[in-house]
């Protein structure tokens, strides 16, 4: 049995191999694998490949031609950007795209359309559109803080808008450009406020560049620039019959300057023309001397805000050379030699501080500005100056026209003109009087940064933050809401200057012991304090300190002692104990040793050398004279640590020693018997 199951077991693997053939011989004879000659070729799948992506691709480029009409009739911007550049530099440019959509956000689907100055004109003129509530102004200047209104002429052009229904008036291209991208955001900011006319002066010594600095102010702005030349001209050509006109014919036929009253008369009269009424006018030059102001004054000619051109005068005679080397030759002399640009400076310089110290003192409205610098960088520093005034004035109009209180800073006041309109409460702060009933006097100080208008009087503060407070709610401080109502005359103390207290002390007895530096008097009574501060604290809350009773046993006296009256260790430490001490200080820290003399005596020399060489009461001369003694002393100290330094034990040949170690040496031995002092 054992056999026959194994020859049935060699026969089962000849059976399947059998049944394998069978079912191979089933599959059809065209599904055979492919020969070599057959397949698709790599030329011919790129052709098919290409020809696959080009349908797809104008397919697509139809469709987005179709979107992109439909996107073009709803007013939908389409931004193009090329997208076979690499990855990161195609998302930088597409985000530098939406950038500015997303910004202007609240105008993406306004549109505006620029013209030019003469159809926006004919425009208005056939009210087909109409002005915009910004009138001329600038609106995106108006949002950057500018407060003079732009004026159209040769070189500076307006650049007209069309949005919605209304033209806008831009001064510049780029103001056009950022306009038209958010018309929205410059639309919603408040109207331009209130205006007046500027009256500008400018004064510098010759060759300061007065002039070109005039001339930039009034093309920028539209001003007129006006001389006191200017203005005599225009009486004689355009009122040559006026009575003016015939004296200055007289003055000028005989040879004579024009008198300072016909050349302001003339002046006045030149201001009176409607470029100056509505822009304002640029004074150039004028006024030079006390008298002329004086003149102003009397005429109520008085700028509102006034530069001084500050110019070396080196620089200035600098100028006029590099000035002539540039003109070309004449055969007339001009009025700008250096003899004649001398005496103008001279004279300029001789007038300049009173006239300074007048405007400074009467209107607060004069400024210095640096002429050293390019005149770019001047006309920086002066329109910087023009707009920070101008808004101000501004500021004041809005509020007092809406029926507000508005700080009277920068509105050339003068102090007679406050005076006459002081309030209820004089010079006395009306929020201290009112929050913490003291008396603040504010007539110390001359500056109006502190003061301000309300119902056609002022009122002065005394800082920043009552100023605030009173400008929030004026009526809480002036009657008859004030709490507290200012004493009278008899009830309020009064300063006194050191004559008046000398004058006037045998008449009282209550004289309390202090500073007759700090004195005040208060019913009847004379009061000194110790200090400035006491002082203002009695000022302030009289009432406190007025009757207080002295004890009866008084403190001595302090009576004054002499230094020289002190004895020696008295002296020493009322007298040079501080500069002393910075000698010694100075002494331990540099430990001198001169050559061949003893530590001790090395560091009482240099404590001597320190104490002539920062004596405050010596003169320059021999502070000059010692610091180089003790200079000279300190070298000859550090001989002994360079040559300890540098000096071996074994003998060195000349070429391998320091450079400078003989010259030391050498001096190091000639002092063994040098004095110290004057050698």
């Amino acid at each position: 049995t054992v056999r026959k199951d194994e020859d049935m077991s060699e026969e089962e693997p000849e059976d399947e191999e059998d049944d394998i053939d069978n079912i191979l011989d089933e599959f059809p004879k065209d599904e055979e694998v492919m020969s070599e000659e057959d397949e698709e070729q790599e030329i011919d799948a790129l052709k098919r490949l290409r020809g696959e992506l080009g349908e797809k691709f104008e397919a697509d480029m139809n469709n987005l031609q179709i979107i992109q009409e439909e996107f073009e009739k709803f007013l939908i911007p389409v931004i193009l950007i090329n997208g076979a550049r690499k990855t990161h530099i195609v998302q930088y440019i597409l985000n530098m795209k939406l950038k500015p959509l997303v910004e202007n956000r609240a105008s993406i689907f306004e549109k505006c359309y620029p013209i030019s100055s003469r159809l926006a004109q004919k425009m208005l003129s056939f009210t087909y559109k109409y002005i915009s509530s910004f009138g001329y102004w600038d609106p995106v200047k108006l949002s950057e803080g500018e407060t003079i209104k732009p004026v159209e002429n040769s070189e500076n052009l307006l650049h007209p808008v069309i949005h919605r229904q209304y033209i806008y008036f831009l001064s510049s291209k780029e103001t056009k450009e950022k306009f038209m991208k958010n018309p929205i955001k410059y639309i919603r900011q408040p109207k331009p406020k209130p205006t007046m006319p500027i009256r500008i002066a400018l004064l510098g010594p010759p060759k300061s560049g007065k002039t070109t600095v005039a001339k930039k102010i009034s093309s920028d702005y539209g001003l007129k620039r006006l001389s006191i030349g200017d203005a005599l001209r225009y009486v004689l050509n355009h009122q040559p019959d006026t009575e003016l006109a015939l004296m200055l014919n007289w003055h000028l036929h005989k040879g004579m300057t024009a008198p300072d009253e016909l050349a302001v008369q003339a002046l006045e009269l030149s201001l009176m023309g409607s470029t100056c009424n509505t822009a304002g006018v640029v004074i150039d030059g004028y006024p030079v001397s006390k008298y002329q102001v004086s003149l102003l004054e009397a005429r109520s000619v008085i700028p509102m805000v006034i530069f001084e051109l500050d110019v070396p005068s080196k620089e200035i005679f600098k100028r006029l050379l590099l000035e002539k080397k540039e003109e070309p030759s004449l055969p007339y002399p001009l009025h700008n030699s250096s003899q004649i640009i001398a005496v103008k400076n001279s004279k300029y310089r001789k007038n300049i501080d009173e006239i300074r110290q007048y405007y400074q003192e009467q209107h607060q409205n004069w400024y210095v500005i640096d002429g050293f610098h390019s005149k770019w960088w001047v006309w920086n520093e002066v329109s910087k100056k023009v707009k920070m005034v101008n808004k101000h004035m501004q500021i004041y109009l809005g509020r007092i026209k809406a029926g507000k209180a508005a700080c009277i800073d920068k509105l050339c006041i003068s102090p007679e003109e406050l005076i006459s309109r002081l309030g209820e409460f004089g010079q006395f702060c009306p929020v201290s009087l009112a929050e913490s009933h003291e008396l603040v006097d504010c007539s110390l100080t001359d500056s109006l940064e502190f003061a301000a208008e309300f119902r056609g009087h002022y009122y002065k503060m005394s800082s920043q933050e009552k100023l605030n407070r009173f400008l929030e709610n004026p009526e809480l401080y002036v009657p008859p809401l004030a709490p507290h109502p200012l004493p009278s005359a008899d009830m309020m103390p009064k300063r006194l200057t050191l004559s008046e207290l000398k004058s006037r002390f045998p008449k009282y007895e209550a004289l309390v012991p202090g500073s007759i530096h700090y004195a005040l008097e208060y019913r009847d009574r004379i009061y000194t304090c110790e200090s400035r501060e006491k002082l203002e604290k009695f000022l302030r809350s009289p009432l406190k300190y007025w009757d207080q009773k002295l004890p009866y046993k008084l403190p001595p006296l302090k009576e004054p002692m002499y230094l020289t009256s002190l004895p020696l260790p008295g002296y020493l430490e009322q007298g040079i104990a501080t500069a002393l001490i910075k000698a010694m200080n100075a002494a331990g820290c540099l430990k001198p040793k001169f050559p061949f003399l003893s530590v001790q005596r090395s560091a009482l020399l240099y404590i001597a050398f320190h104490l002539k060489a920062f004596n405050p009461k010596g003169s320059e001369y021999t502070r000059k004279k010692y610091k180089k003694k003790m200079e000279q002393f300190m070298e000859r100290c550090e001989l002994i640590t360079y040559l300890g330094a540098k000096m071996t034990r074994k003998y060195k040949e000349p070429q391998f020693r320091a450079i400078d170690f003989d010259h030391k040496l050498q001096t190091f031995l000639s002092l063994k018997n040098i004095d110290p002092v004057n050698g």
